[in-house]
């Protein structure tokens, strides 16, 4: 799923427009769409049409550049109500950690901050990392440049550049987030 997704983490500015930013095919494989198709099959559509609106405001509100929650931290008495909301749903600081460069900015957890609607799942499973800060570098470190079309379209459509994750669905440069940030020789 990695190479599906990649487009949305090979940025280097957060944003909303990289919300949606995936590969075609990410979305026809992703099992919360199939789920919802099913639900709303089943006579559920009601229910979906009070989530829809709340996943789309809050996961546009954690990619935003914007970073509406510094508010929470800036003043004492809004403390208690931040901690609830950032171990609750996906916020610009902790979803802004995953899109980190590295670990090393002691900001950055590419290898956690999963949620991007409820952040709770991170906290239960312990891959959440909350610092209340924010990365300024963003991406990952095996950035090659590609044409638009072979991010999209992959593995529809595919590099011709053998040194590209994108050349095959298996290559020797495929990106794993657990190797730190290094810098890449293409």
């Amino acid at each position: 799923m990695w190479k599906l997704h990649r487009p949305h983490h090979v940025i280097e500015e957060m944003g909303v427009l990289v919300t949606y930013r995936n590969a075609v095919m990410y979305y026809a494989l992703m099992p919360g769409i199939w789920f919802s198709a099913i639900l709303v099959f089943l006579g559920m559509g009601y229910v979906y049409m009070f989530y829809l609106p709340i996943k789309l405001v809050v996961i546009l509100l954690a990619h935003s550049e914007t970073k509406w929650d510094r508010i929470l931290y800036k003043y004492k008495f809004l403390s208690p109500l931040a901690w609830i909301i950032e171990r609750t749903i996906s916020t610009p600081s902790t979803h802004f950690a995953h899109h980190g460069l590295s670990v090393s900015d002691g900001v950055s957890n590419p290898n956690g901050n999963y949620g991007n609607l409820l952040f709770i799942w991170d906290v239960i499973f312990g891959t959440a990392k909350i610092t209340r800060k924010y990365p300024t570098k963003f991406g990952a470190w095996n950035q090659l440049k590609e044409p638009w079309y072979i991010q999209l379209m992959f593995p529809i459509l595919k590099s011709s550049d053998p040194k590209s994750e994108l050349h095959s669905l298996n290559t020797k440069v495929d990106y794993d987030p657990g190797i730190d940030y290094q810098e890449f020789d293409a």
